[in-house]
């Protein structure tokens, strides 16, 4: 059987992946096989899919490399799951470095940027050529998915990337002709903007992300009208404000920031809904974080992490937001969105401008953006689970 090797780290990436792998898997076209970068591994193993991790190509010929793995991960804030993998990770992707840039170059490129720097092209090598797969799928990752790219193109093995969201500092290297035979893209916008960097027309498809695919699940629909009628919000128009931090500085470019503009914002939704009759509104805390504090009112209502978010996004009829996926993820389950502008992020998530918010305003525009929208129908949604197969479509055209 032929095989495809997908590359994912964790997070919404590996979300990607994984319907696309089962589907894989279930097709019997391919056998899916996952290089699962740090917090991945877990999630599809739990999937039962075929694993493997950097550390599974470390040879003994690698005893200096793991040891500056280990010095590195020393330095490393916060746990480490899995310490051998995370010192076989560092180790081989900065002995990359420092052959490719030098020693010199390399330990500054590490002390300026930290993992940022890395692009281990040949460890992604060594790994493809033991594994010999017949496809390689990557997520838009700047380290080893496009090393995995990059080095898949030097193999000749045919490559597909999948994009999440919208390319905005990814452009850089894949909006370059040849990076990759297919890019997968989550709409119209997005195409435009690879094709206007460069790419050829049959090179970039629309067909959506894969981990968005549960967003419109029957169950997801069902339990969204469950959950208006349990409410009492049959009658109601109502808003959710996923809650946010806005950093006193961009981590990546310095930019200043202000953080104050979330609470400001949300004193302006909370005001807004003070005046109207027929208002809701959800709150939906971040993990791990205070909640904020909500006048004590029945229709100022906690929606933690502890509210499954699909029907949540089905029960409600507008998300306003500074620059959350949640907001993205609203719009793909047909909420009206808007977007409330000043975030240090806004170039990374341009909602409106992708034709995905209804309207972006600064904080002083937050009450008549919701007096128009938060009364409108709600939008025509895709059938789900469409992205995985049109993904799955484009995958089967190089197997």
């Amino acid at each position: 059987m032929k095989k495809v090797l997908f590359v994912a780290y964790g997070s919404g990436h590996i979300q990607m992946v994984l319907p696309l792998a089962l589907a894989l898997k279930a097709s019997g076209l391919a056998h899916p096989v996952v290089l699962a970068l740090t917090t991945a591994a877990p999630v599809a193993r739990a999937a039962n899919l075929d694993v493997v991790q950097v550390a599974d190509f470390v040879t003994d010929a690698d005893q200096a490399a793991l040891a500056l793995g280990r010095t590195l991960m020393a330095d490393l804030t916060g746990p480490v799951a899995d310490a051998s993998e995370t010192a076989a990770y560092l180790g081989l992707s900065m002995t990359d470095l420092i052959e490719t840039e030098g020693r010199e170059q390399a330990e500054a490129a590490y002390r300026q940027r930290g993992r940022q720097a890395f692009l281990p092209v040949p460890t992604l090598l060594r790994i493809l050529r033991v594994l010999q797969p017949d496809l390689l799928v990557a997520t838009n990752s700047p380290r080893a998915e496009r090393a995995a790219v990059l080095a898949a193109r030097e193999l000749a093995i045919p490559a597909l990337c999948v994009v999440d969201l919208f390319a905005i500092d990814e452009v850089q290297w894949i909006g370059q002709p040849g990076y990759a035979d297919r890019i997968c893209v989550i709409n119209e916008s997005v195409r435009q903007f690879l094709l206007a960097a460069g790419r050829g027309a049959g090179e970039v498809v629309v067909t959506g992300n894969p981990g968005f695919d549960r967003l419109n699940s029957a169950e997801a629909v069902e339990g969204g009208q469950r959950l208006r009628i349990e409410k009492g919000w049959q009658d109601r128009r109502v808003l959710l404000w996923p809650n946010q931090v806005e950093p006193a500085a961009h981590p990546f470019d310095g930019r200043v920031g202000d953080p104050t503009l979330p609470a400001r914002a949300l004193a302006q939704v909370i005001a807004w809904v003070q005046r109207q009759r027929d208002a809701v509104l959800c709150v939906r805390e971040r993990a791990g974080e205070p909640p904020p504090v909500l006048p004590a009112d029945p229709r100022f209502v906690r929606t933690g992490q502890d509210w499954p978010l699909a029907p949540l996004l089905h029960a409600v009829n507008l998300v306003v937001t500074l620059n959350s996926t949640v907001g993205l993820e609203g719009h793909l389950a047909g909420c009206r969105l808007v977007q409330v502008l000043g975030s240090v992020f806004d170039a990374a998530m341009p909602l409106a401008r992708y034709g995905m918010a209804d309207e972006a305003v600064d904080v002083a525009g937050i009450g008549a953006a919701l007096d128009a929208w938060s009364g409108a129908p709600r939008a025509k949604v895709r059938e789900h689970g469409g992205a995985t197969a049109r993904v799955l479509s484009e995958m089967a055209r190089f197997l």
